[in-house]
């Protein structure tokens, strides 16, 4: 096997193992990435039971002073550790995130530099001829899994980022606001809103 074969060989096999390095790094990140998600989606289930059970154990002993101040001291509590698990689970992500692109572009660059220099020597030893393009046709296919696995990695955290830390913070303060809201004003409205459908379709089963 003559030496052009081996610098041949050796072209492509950088080329497979960049590829193969950028793969397992992005399924490793991606996995990572998801466990992450499920633990924050698995705290915020946990955490709505047991703010339901609070407050319907607030219901039933609100006629206490003495247990009703300590259920609501439980609930500011239980709210501030939920806050505090909460960001560690997005800071933990966008950390994770960070990394696993940093790697990617890392990989990335390795593999333009390769190629960059492989379109060099193609054009100085053939010119702008059919060789020259084919090989420039077959390093833009490598680029695929390149553009696709930072397109995935920005699919699944784009919302969860730092820059959307604070959109991510006013949900969970809005799915929580009602919570917040007093028995005889604005919950009387939201009944006075949405019970005339419930109303009406009771009325409208009767009569059938």
């Amino acid at each position: 096997m003559n030496e052009l074969m081996w610098i041949k060989f050796l072209n492509e096999g950088i080329s497979l193992f960049l590829l193969l390095v950028m793969g397992f790094v992005l399924y490793r990140g991606l996995k990572r990435n998801q466990t992450f998600l499920s633990e924050r989606e698995e705290l915020l289930k946990r955490y709505l039971l047991f703010r339901g059970d609070q407050q319907v154990r607030l219901k039933i002993y609100g006629g206490d002073e003495r247990i009703s101040q300590e259920l609501l001291r439980n609930l500011s509590n239980s709210w501030k550790n939920f806050k505090k698990f909460h960001d560690q689970y997005l800071h933990s992500l966008a950390k994770n995130a960070t990394k696993t692109k940093r790697f990617l572009q890392l990989l990335t660059l390795g593999l333009l530099v390769k190629s960059f220099w492989l379109l060099i020597e193609k054009y100085f030893f053939f010119g702008l001829k059919a060789d020259f393009i084919y090989t420039v046709l077959r390093e833009l296919s490598s680029y695929v899994l390149v553009i696709l696995s930072f397109y995935l990695l920005r699919i699944q955290t784009h919302r969860f980022l730092p820059l959307e830390r604070e959109a991510q913070k006013m949900d969970r303060e809005i799915l929580f606001f009602p919570n917040n809201l007093s028995p005889e004003g604005e919950h009387e409205l939201l009944y006075n809103e949405f019970s005339p459908i419930e109303t009406a379709g009771v009325e409208n089963g009767k009569r059938n």
